[in-house]
């Protein structure tokens, strides 16, 4: 069996590609949007990581990983949280090369899938809201 990254590099590469998309709307890891005081922010969040993906015809053979990161967008104007979303999709939607700063930690991906997930708007907080997922296939 192959061996698979840590979760850690993946988490740096994806702080560093959506900071490097969306700059300067700032972007958190896991950021409780309670406490949000910006009128635009991104939060992201990993899930399942080294999930089994086998290739070949030996099913022992872990080919690829296959890790999934939500991206949520807040905005206060709607209209900002679909620009920035159309930022996001047009950059990593189909995406292949290097994932995150090459000299800290950023790893080949072979291909972004990113999907809309579906918007929303929070009345108590008064933000629009955009959740995308982004499946990113790495080669191990």
């Amino acid at each position: 069996m192959t061996s698979q990254s840590n979760p850690v590099l993946y988490g740096k590469a994806i702080q560093y590609q959506l900071a490097s998309i969306v700059t300067p709307v700032p972007v958190y890891a896991a950021f409780n949007r309670n406490y949000a005081t910006q009128p635009k922010f991104i939060t992201w969040m990993l899930r399942n990581v080294h999930q089994d993906v086998y290739t070949g015809i030996y099913q022992s053979v872990k080919g690829i990983d296959r890790p999934v990161f939500q991206i949520s967008i807040f905005t206060q104007q709607i209209e900002d949280g679909f620009t920035i979303s159309n930022q996001i999709l047009q950059s990593l939607h189909g995406y292949t090369g290097v994932l995150g700063n090459p000299s800290d930690g950023g790893f080949y991906v072979a291909k972004a899938d990113c999907q809309w997930l579906y918007n929303s708007y929070d009345n108590e907080n008064k933000l629009a809201q955009v959740f995308i997922d982004c499946t990113i296939d790495i080669p191990t």
